[in-house]
């Protein structure tokens, strides 16, 4: 919304300046606030990203990472307003409020995930545990989408936004998992897996939808239902996979159990 309003002031190339002279002034209050680390006079050897490719502990939540994170970035930044405009059938105003609401949600998502994050893992509380439960919340929102349940879909949008935001809990992960000189390589590797899942979400939602014929330029309800529908399903089993040690470790507990009985 503040973007819309922008728009109609100083057109898309002043919002475009804007944007990067709101970026030089970051870069710039960066490089002179921002204190530098101390710099060690021998440290040790550089660290391979191939020790993150080969690790299994890596490979075990980027699937639901990914496809959950994915999605909503997908979705907030293209097919929501296409389903607020052809399924919900809002006007632009409406719409635009939509996403307002979604970004100020993204926004505070991110605080609120890491101040979570934080004091779970005081509780002795894994982040893991976290992005679950966020996964769980995200799969529950668009499952409401689709099949239309009689819920505020500014709350429905709202949530999927937030659990955009999710990515905090995977740096968080990573940074338990990996050494200090290998954590930001494995963090910014997971982030090219956010970027390349959301990509690859729009793209396939598209091809989806041009299965059925649009009528004056939108598609039918249906045509999303099917396209959204496909997504959760790759989220679910990558949550499958994801709690997949769990659920082999509980056979192992009740044999214990039945021992000690």
């Amino acid at each position: 919304m503040p973007a819309d309003l922008l728009l109609a002031l100083i057109g898309w190339r002043g919002l475009f300046a804007l944007f990067a002279a709101m970026t030089v002034g970051c870069a710039a209050v960066i490089y002179l606030v921002v204190p530098d680390a101390a710099k060690a006079a021998t440290g040790p050897a550089p660290a391979a990203l191939y020790q993150v490719y080969t690790d299994p502990r890596f490979w075990r939540f980027v699937p639901l990472s990914a496809t959950t994170i994915g999605t909503a970035w997908a979705l907030q930044g293209l097919w929501a307003a296409q389903w607020l405009t052809d399924v919900e059938g809002l006007n632009r105003a409406a719409m635009v409020w939509h996403l307002f609401v979604m970004a100020i949600a993204v926004s505070l998502g991110a605080m609120l995930w890491g101040i979570a994050a934080d004091r779970l893992r005081r509780r002795g509380i894994a982040p893991q545990a976290l992005l679950g439960f966020a996964a769980t919340v995200a799969v529950a929102a668009q499952l409401a989408l689709i099949l239309r349940w009689p819920l505020p879909s500014y709350f429905l949008w709202a949530v999927i936004a937030a659990v955009g935001a999710a990515t905090v809990l995977g740096y968080a992960i990573l940074s338990e998992q990996f050494p200090k000189e290998l954590a930001g390589r494995a963090n910014a590797l997971l982030n090219f897996f956010h970027i390349g899942a959301a990509f690859a979400v729009q793209i396939g939602t598209g091809l989806v939808l041009q299965h059925w014929s649009p009528d004056a330029g939108q598609y039918p309800q249906v045509a999303y239902q099917a396209a959204f529908a496909l997504n959760v399903a790759l989220q679910i089993v990558a949550g499958f996979w994801f709690a997949l040690p769990w659920f082999l470790r509980i056979p192992k507990r009740t044999l214990r159990a039945s021992s000690n009985v």
